[in-house]
Order: structure tokens, then C-alpha cells, then sequence
């Protein structure tokens, strides 16, 4: 007969747990090959409460409202604390989730309460010898809440729309929807639209994770966005409606409006976290940490042309062709990070001015097709070993995704100069060098402008 335990007794065993290993968990024999990514979870379910693995859309202590969840944190380079994964919860239902009400959805019936169970992931360390650190019962709190209830609605409107094939991470803050199946060809059918689309699950994203994890094992403290949230409002609307006061001013004003002086290197960054009312970065806020936005500031000139291309980090020749699409890291990045935006714009007197912000995400449909097209030619690139089209009066010309061969994404050099090199997975053919500049990927200029000019 299935035990039916209390909150105190989850609470219990939970704490029993800390300071012991997963092999000490076992009741049977298994080798350390055999601890695959879920069987942790599967040694908790069956080893330690003893009421069996299932994929019931009831939570596992379904009377006392309590889900069971054991996730992974990692300790970085720098000793600091970060979740090593999202928290995948349950699967979505796109043939009967629309239905729901948020709190009559599959999501909040399962998830509303969560029993945490950490482990500290170490990669020297065999499997069966990850130790169980800390445990957290937890709900989420009302100013998270709201916050995740506008993640749901925005999943399931892309449902209703008959957009579920075009569902991605980044749409979202807390709540994402990652892939969830055996391979890219895990496929449901969606009820308003007869494309197949992916498989995927509800989940925390690993930055929400991440906060998690430095708040209650770390015990840091995150400056805080004051906002009001208003409900009928997304938090994007939100924090364009505050900041809408500061439009026109000048960065000169602004300067002096918040007693910036001697116009530092990183002015415009300053600035925009004063707009917020913070003294760090508006990246590394609680709010925006959890929801991965990283913040940019965009200028446009008197001409209303943004002139630079945005850069991101360098990749890594002898990684980049060992990756598929999907795990590569262009588009683990665009898939599950959202960007606000900060464009000042200039004007006669040579002066920027605030204009706006605008929150954007890679929408799925460009990034399967247009960057997918950029990231497989460079790869193809790298593998064959043309990389250098033809040296001329002493520059090299690389046959790498130019700024004018489409509309959204490019390959440029990005080291401090010609010598800051990584090495190649095979000797170019032309030059048979060895290594080369480094390179990374740009999103175009003019890709970002019209981004920025359909909000007008």
C-alpha cells in the first residue's frame, strides 16, 4: 500500500538526506555508469520515499500538494555558485493546457509546491559520489509569481495562436519552455494548426535556478527593481512606462540629473541603471538575472543609422565543428536569452538623447533558418579547411558568413588584434596555418534598427 506522507515528513527525510551521497542512497547495487541524468531523481522516488517513479499530472505527494525535484548546482572558476541546469517540471499538454485557467493549469496543479533537493555536481567526482547538500521547500513568491503567471499566458497564447512550433525560451522570464524528448524529432500534434511541434516541458530556466541557488546556499543578496507590476501589464510594459519620463533628455542631462561627472568609459551604462534607480548593472538585478536580459545600449545617429554591428563572444574553432545545431552554443544563447535594448538617439547638436527601451528575443523562425544557414557554412568552413579565400598586399581574406551576404548575422574577427589566435581543428589549406584570428558572431546593424523602429 502507497504511504501517504505529511508535509513534516517530507521536510524530514529531505534533511536526512544532507551530507549523504547518492551511492549511500542506493538499496541495490549499480555501477556508476548507470547514473544517468534522471536517476537521481529515480533513486529518491523509489529508493528513499518509496513511492515509485511516475508522470502523473497530480504533484508526487499529491496530498499534501508537494513535487519532488533533485537538481544539480556547480562551483564555478571564480568560487562563486550557479545552478548547473533549468528545472524541468511537467510536460505540456498543447491539446488541453489552452483550457485552463492559470491556477486550474496542469502547471500550477503539479508545481505550486516544490520539495528541492540539491546536490553540489563536482566533474572530478565519480557519479554515484555527488553528496546532497541542501534542501528547500519552496513557493514561489508574490512578486516572482506574477511574473511566471505572464510567462504562462505567453506560452499558452503562442498555443492558441497556433504558433506551439514556435515556442521558444527566450519568450519568457522565469517560466520557459524548453525542448523535452529523446531527440529534435520528439513532436506533438498542437490543436490550432496542423504543424507538428516540438515536444516541450515547463520549466525554471537555469538563471532563475541560479538565483535560487546563490540566495539559499550561497546567501547572497541581489539589488531589487522597485516596480509596481501593474497586473494589467507585463513587466516589459512596466519598465517602459517608468522610464518614459526620461525621454528627450540629453546624455548631458541625464549626466547632471544624477550627479554622473567626469563622463566615464561605460557613461551610457551608468546612466541606464540610474534610470532604474540601482548602482550596479541592470543585467546583474535580481529580476533581470533570473530572466537572462542582458542590457545594450544602441546608438543612432543624426543620420538615423546605427553604425556598429553587435558583437558576442568568441568561438572556439576546435569546439564549434564537434557540436549539432541544437547543442551549439549560438543557439543555446539566442534561444534562452532576451535583450532589452537602451537606444539613444542623436540629433543636430551632435548631442544623444534617450529615446526608449525595447525588449526583444530571437524569434525561433529566423533563428532554425537564417542563423542556423551562418553557423552550419562556418562550421563546414572549419571542417574543410578553407578558411583563407586569398592574401593581398598583406591582408588575409577569410571566406567566413560576410556583413553582406544576408540581412541578419555575419563572421567577423574578434581579438584584441591579428595575433590573438585559437588554434584550428585542421591546418588551413591555402596557408596550412594552424591557427587562426578569432572569430565571432555578429547580429547586423541594420537587422537591430528594424528591430528598434518597429516599436515606434
Amino acid at each position: 500500500m502507497k504511504k501517504i506522507y505529511s508535509e513534516k515528513e517530507i521536510r524530514e527525510i529531505a534533511r536526512s538526506l544532507i551530507g549523504k551521497t547518492f551511492g549511500e542512497l542506493n538499496d541495490f547495487e549499480i555501477s556508476d555508469d548507470d547514473y544517468g541524468k534522471g536517476s537521481f531523481g529515480y533513486i529518491l522516488e523509489e529508493d528513499v520515499y518509496q513511492y515509485g517513479a511516475n508522470s502523473k499530472s497530480e504533484p508526487d505527494f499529491e496530498e499534501a500538494g508537494i513535487e519532488l525535484k533533485v537538481t544539480p548546482y556547480k562551483r564555478n572558476n571564480n568560487g562563486t555558485l550557479s545552478a548547473k541546469e533549468r528545472l524541468v517540471l511537467n510536460i505540456i499538454n498543447y491539446m488541453n493546457e489552452y483550457k485552463n485557467t492559470f491556477y486550474t493549469s496542469d502547471f500550477w496543479n503539479k508545481n505550486k509546491r516544490l520539495q528541492i533537493v540539491w546536490y553540489l555536481y563536482e566533474p572530478d567526482k565519480l557519479r554515484s559520489n555527488f553528496k546532497v547538500t541542501h534542501e528547500l521547500l519552496f513557493e514561489f513568491p508574490e512578486k516572482d509569481l506574477r511574473i511566471i503567471k505572464n510567462d504562462w499566458q505567453i506560452i499558452i497564447d503562442k498555443i492558441k495562436a497556433g504558433k506551439a512550433h514556435e515556442i521558444s525560451e527566450a519568450d519568457t522570464m522565469y517560466l520557459g519552455a524548453c525542448t523535452k524528448g529523446a531527440s529534435s524529432k520528439s513532436v506533438r500534434k498542437q490543436p490550432f494548426s496542423d504543424i507538428m511541434a516540438k515536444q516541450r516541458a515547463f520549466s525554471l530556466k537555469t538563471t532563475y535556478m541560479t538565483q535560487l541557488v546563490r540566495k539559499y546556499i550561497a546567501n547572497e543578496d541581489f539589488e531589487e527593481l522597485d516596480y509596481s507590476f501593474d497586473t494589467e501589464f507585463s513587466f516589459e510594459n512596466d519598465i517602459k512606462q517608468r522610464l518614459r519620463k526620461y525621454k528627450g533628455l540629453s546624455v548631458n542631462e541625464l549626466s547632471k540629473l544624477f550627479g554622473i561627472v567626469n563622463e566615464p568609459k561605460h557613461l551610457l551604462d551608468i546612466i541606464i541603471s540610474r534610470l532604474f534607480g540601482i548602482k550596479g548593472k541592470v543585467s546583474n538585478t535580481n529580476e533581470f538575472s533570473k530572466a537572462n536580459i542582458i542590457t545594450k545600449t544602441i546608438r543612432i545617429n543624426k543620420n538615423n543609422r546605427m553604425i556598429e554591428s553587435m558583437s558576442f563572444p568568441a568561438f572556439k574553432f576546435t569546439e564549434i565543428v564537434n557540436h549539432e545545431w541544437e547543442e551549439s552554443d549560438l543557439y543555446t544563447y539566442f534561444s534562452t536569452t532576451k535583450f532589452m535594448f537602451a537606444v539613444f538617439k542623436q540629433k543636430d547638436d551632435d548631442e544623444y538623447y534617450f529615446e526608449k527601451v525595447v525588449f526583444w528575443n530571437m524569434p525561433l523562425s529566423i533563428l532554425d533558418t537564417e542563423l542556423r544557414g551562418v553557423w552550419k557554412k562556418t562550421v563546414d568552413i572549419i571542417k574543410s579547411g578553407n578558411i583563407v579565400k586569398e592574401i593581398k598586399n598583406g591582408i588575409v581574406y577569410n571566406n567566413f558568413p560576410k556583413l553582406s551576404d544576408n540581412h541578419y548575422c555575419h563572421v567577423r574577427p574578434h581579438g584584441r588584434n591579428k595575433d590573438d589566435v585559437y588554434p584550428l581543428p585542421v591546418p588551413d589549406k591555402l596557408t596550412g596555418v594552424v591557427e587562426f584570428t578569432k572569430q565571432c558572431f555578429w547580429l547586423k546593424n541594420k537587422y537591430i534598427q528594424d528591430i528598434i523602429n518597429s516599436e515606434d
